[in-house]
C-alpha cells in the first residue's frame, strides 16, 4: 500500500504509547485518522492534539473487548469517512507479572484475553469484510510483543502469542483473498511507554481482584516500568509501521535485543528440548 495521504486510518489504543506515535505518524503522511481508546480524558486530548496540528482527526472512546463497541467505532469511520484502509489493533494491558498460572484469577484472564486478543478478533471480523468491499489497497496492523515469540511466561506472554497466531492466520486468508490487503505483525521490544500504570488505570472494577497484589508482585511491576522508562522512544515502532505498511512486510521487530530468545526457543523446539528459563524483561 504505497499511497496513504488521504486514505483513513483508525488506531486503537491510540491516547497514548505506541498507537499514539503511530496516529501521529500516519498523520504526517496525510491520513485521515479515527483514533479509539478507554480513556476518555486522554483520548481526546490526543485528538486535539492532532487537530492543532491540522490533522483531520476522530476520537470514538471504545471498550475494544466489546464487540459491540468495535462495531459502533466501526460504524462511527465510516459515517465520518466513508471507507476505511488501515487497521491498527494495538490496544494492550500488561496484568499480573509474578504470579504462577494456578494462582491467576479468572479476572485476570477475562481482562487480558479481552483487550489484547478478543479485541483483535474483533477488529478483524468487523473492520476487513468492509475493507474487502471497497476493493482498494489495505493494511490491518496487529500490535503482539516480542513477548510473544520467546518462551511464555506471564499472562501477557499467552495473549501476545495469540495476537503472532491470529496474525498469520489472517496474513494467508488475505494473500488467499487477493492479496490487496496486507498484514503486519508488530513485536516491540523495549520501548519507554506507560504500560505498567495505565493498565491498572483502566482496568474496569468488574474485572479488579479484591486482594491486594503481594509485595513481590509490586516489585516486579515498578522493575518492569523502571526498564520501560529507558526503553526506546515509540516513535521508532510508529517509523518502522509505515514502513511495513508500504513494503507490505509482515513482521516488524523494533530490535534485535530478543534474538537470542527466539533462538533458543525455536532450537529448543527442533530439537525436541525442554524449555528453558529466561531472565524476565520488559516485553513492550
Amino acid at each position: 500500500m504505497r499511497e496513504l495521504s488521504g486514505k483513513v486510518a483508525v488506531v486503537t489504543g491510540a491516547a497514548s504509547g505506541i498507537g499514539n506515535a503511530v496516529a501521529r505518524r500516519l498523520a504526517k503522511e496525510g491520513m485521515k485518522l479515527v483514533l479509539a481508546d478507554i480513556d476518555a480524558a486522554a483520548l481526546s486530548s490526543a485528538v486535539e492534539m492532532l487537530r492543532s496540528q491540522g490533522a483531520d482527526a476522530t476520537g470514538v472512546p471504545t471498550d475494544v473487548s466489546k464487540l459491540e463497541e468495535v462495531e459502533a467505532l466501526s460504524d462511527r469511520a465510516h459515517q465520518a469517512y466513508g471507507k476505511v484502509h488501515v487497521l491498527h489493533n494495538n490496544a494492550g494491558v500488561l496484568g499480573p507479572l509474578a504470579v504462577p498460572v494456578w494462582e491467576t484469577t479468572e479476572k485476570d484472564w477475562q481482562w487480558m484475553m479481552g483487550v489484547n486478543f478478543w479485541s483483535v478478533v474483533h477488529g478483524i471480523r468487523v473492520f476487513v469484510p468492509r475493507m474487502l468491499e471497497h476493493g482498494e489497497e489495505g493494511h490491518v496492523v496487529n500490535t503482539a510483543s516480542s513477548a510473544g515469540i520467546a518462551h511464555s511466561s506471564t499472562i501477557y506472554n499467552v495473549t501476545k502469542h495469540a495476537v503472532v497466531a491470529l496474525s498469520e492466520y489472517l496474513y494467508f486468508n488475505l494473500q488467499q483473498a487477493g492479496g490487496r490487503i496486507g498484514v503486519t505483525c508488530l513485536c516491540p521490544g523495549v520501548l519507554a511507554t506507560n504500560l505498567p500504570a495505565n493498565s491498572g488505570r483502566v482496568r474496569p472494577e468488574a474485572l479488579r481482584n479484591p486482594a491486594e497484589p503481594s509485595e513481590q508482585e509490586r516489585r516486579r511491576q515498578a522493575s518492569f516500568a523502571e526498564n520501560l522508562a529507558r526503553g526506546r522512544p515509540p516513535e521508532l515502532a510508529a517509523d518502522m509501521v509505515v514502513e511495513a505498511i508500504r513494503e507490505s512486510r509482515f513482521w516488524v521487530m523494533t530490535d534485535h535485543d530478543w534474538d537470542e530468545r527466539f533462538r533458543s526457543r525455536f532450537e529448543s523446539i527442533m530439537e525436541r528440548r525442554n524449555p528453558e528459563p529466561q531472565t524476565p524483561m520488559a516485553n513492550r
